[in-house]
């Protein structure tokens, strides 16, 4: 008798967790909600705390800063498709008055980190602990379609050509990141933004060691899929001269918004 009350126990068990993850996957596949995270911060002395370009050369370009400016162009393609799109950044509001005009624009959610490089917890899986994880927090109590983190890449200190970018994505997000990079390929990687003929590449991260693995894991573990755009470098002469261009980086940002777009009527 009480070896059938522990099988029926462990069948309740597995049978609730079913159900549950049934659930969690319904709720992402319905939902039409974007939230895209402004990668790292800004510091009131410092300024942006990102990856930069090496000097002046081809142009200055710091991450937080670029989507400061940037992410509303990728929240209007998104929320003119129909969905909504909120954006958050770890830190507070910028004190620079542009970023602060352009971040309020955008209406930025700032969660205003108690110390923005601070390792924080997942609320809703705590085993993964990251530095930023105060976004991904806020991110997912929006029960959110997709969570996309705005980023740049940099290999160097000084100039350098890399054409290894990708979009870095967890298991829910594969097919988001193979939608996203077909539109950028077909639509901006070779096409206006040089790079070497060099496809934009796809690559799971579920290290939670690595770079935003466990960002990407928290949202995988209520089944939403995520990626952080790692697309272009900062120290790639050819990606900073087009990314200094005002009207190309608004076309960057349109097109990850294109591709969204493409991603959520597809599903």
């Amino acid at each position: 008798m009480q070896k059938l009350l522990f099988l029926l126990l462990g069948a309740c068990v597995l049978l609730t967790s079913g159900c549950y993850q049934i659930q969690m996957k319904r709720q992402a596949r319905e939902s039409n909600v974007v939230v895209l995270d402004i990668g790292h911060y800004y510091h009131p002395q410092r300024g942006g705390q990102g990856a930069r370009t090496p000097d002046a050369k081809y142009g200055v370009i710091e991450e937080t800063d670029f989507w400061y400016r940037y992410a509303i162009y990728m929240k209007q393609e998104i929320e003119a498709a129909g969905y909504q799109c909120l954006i958050c950044n770890r830190g507070d509001m910028p004190t620079n008055k542009e970023l602060a005009a352009a971040a309020k624009k955008a209406e930025v959610h700032h969660v205003k980190s108690p110390v923005p490089t601070g390792i924080y917890r997942s609320k809703h899986h705590p085993k993964r602990i990251a530095v930023g994880m105060l976004s991904t927090n806020y991110a997912l109590d929006q029960k959110p379609a997709a969570v996309i983190y705005l980023h740049h890449n940099s290999n160097s200190t000084k100039w350098y050509v890399c054409n290894t970018g990708a979009f870095y994505c967890n298991e829910e997000g594969v097919e988001m990141a193979k939608t996203m990079a077909q539109v950028m390929n077909r639509d901006l990687m070779n096409h206006g933004l040089p790079n070497n003929q060099q496809p934009c590449g796809i690559v799971i991260r579920n290290d939670g060691r690595k770079g935003g693995g466990d960002w990407l894991n928290a949202c995988n573990e209520s089944y939403v899929p995520a990626l952080i755009t790692e697309i272009t470098y900062l120290s790639n002469p050819e990606h900073a001269k087009f990314l200094s261009n005002h009207r190309n980086a608004i076309k960057f940002a349109q097109t990850l918004g294109k591709g969204v777009v493409e991603y959520l009527k597809s599903r």
